[in-house]
């Protein structure tokens, strides 16, 4: 063989990110587009549907990828969990389409995480039964979380793209080498769909594209929690999502406390109300993905101490630039009142 595995392996990578940029230019011209509403931040129609050509790339050079760098991908858990990413991302191409109700997009969510979980990606803890409860709602809520915080360009794959990128630096460390590579493949289909969104967006994801990437990143945290070689190794999936986690939990327990609807779509999510404060879009997606940063450096600190330190110092550290983010929508809403929120 003329070039080593993991050049031939980079350039799969390379090909992979031009692929889905070839396929986001589709999408434009397919011209599907996401209408203007009350919570949205654009003001005129965007074509959406660029998670189409992250998820068809992903899917087309990942097996590819893992048998160049010597990964089975014959395996159930890999299998089960590519089969519950189509699934779903097939699902929310069509509800992207049709725009079906809300019930049916939670039951195939929780088909593709009792899919993820059947192929025996799932935590232990506390105990095998409850474990597996404690992972569908983590998968569904994981999930969510990203499908509700992909409203402002570049937002959600920049975070995405750092979060990835961190697990592949560090994937020896926490002794999670399987993971280098499809973090790897994963960011760079995000980074051929990033250049039309950020700055100024050209596409969308859409359903399609954040549904996809939010189960492959909740399987990923799970991954996690069962293989790493740290102590606290598990501490990482969840610290590299705590930006986003953050703030999907403060926005829905204080319209709960508000007494608001919480399927009622709103913008009330923190980075919503930045922006609509007049805080500029482009400071606000590059805050996000330095939280990310921030997340998984403190995953590296705490991961060789035991679980219960880990936690306790993870934790804290994790809150604390949120709750600067926190306080921050609050002064700029009190200069600069966007209604309620």
């Amino acid at each position: 063989m003329l070039l080593s595995d993991p050049i031939l392996a980079v350039f799969c990578l390379l090909c992979a990110a031009f692929f889905a940029a070839g396929l986001v230019r589709v999408m434009i011209n397919l011209a599907v587009l996401d209408h203007p509403g009350h919570r949205s931040a654009h003001e005129t129609p965007v074509p959406k549907g660029g998670g189409v050509g992250v998820m068809a790339s992903f899917f087309l050079f990942f097996p590819l990828v893992q048998d160049i760098t010597g990964h089975s991908v014959l395996q159930a858990d890999v299998i089960l969990t590519a089969v519950a990413t189509a699934l779903l991302a097939c699902v929310s191409w069509a509800d992207d389409l049709y725009q079906w109700p809300a019930s049916i997009k939670l039951v195939a969510q929780t088909a593709a995480a009792a899919l993820v979980i059947a192929g025996g990606t799932a935590t232990s803890w506390p105990a095998p039964s409850y474990g597996l409860v404690l992972s569908l709602f983590w998968l569904v809520f994981i999930t969510n979380a990203v499908n509700f915080m992909d409203g402002l360009n570049g937002l959600i794959s920049g975070c995405l793209i750092v979060g990835n990128l961190f697990v592949a630096a560090t994937g020896t460390y926490f002794g999670l080498p399987d993971l280098v590579w499809p973090a790897l493949m994963l960011a760079g289909c995000l980074c051929g769909f990033l250049p039309f969104n950020f700055p100024k967006a050209r596409i969308f994801l859409g359903d399609v594209g954040s549904q996809g990437c939010g189960l492959l990143a909740g399987t990923a945290a799970l991954y996690m929690t069962r293989h790493t070689s740290q102590p606290s190794g598990w501490v990482l999936g969840p610290a590299l999502l705590s930006p986003l986690i953050f703030d999907v939990l403060f926005t829905l327990v204080r319209r709960k406390l508000a007494g608001h609807s919480l399927m009622q779509a709103h913008r009330g999510h923190l980075y919503q109300v930045l922006h609509r404060s007049g805080m500029n879009p482009v400071l606000i997606t590059l805050c996000e993905c330095g939280f990310v940063l921030w997340g998984g450096m403190v995953a590296v600190y705490t991961a060789p101490f035991l679980p219960l330190k880990a936690a306790c110092v993870a934790m804290p550290l994790l809150a604390l630039p949120q709750l600067g983010w926190l306080a921050l929508a609050i002064i700029r809403t009190r200069r600069h009142p966007v209604g309620p929120w």
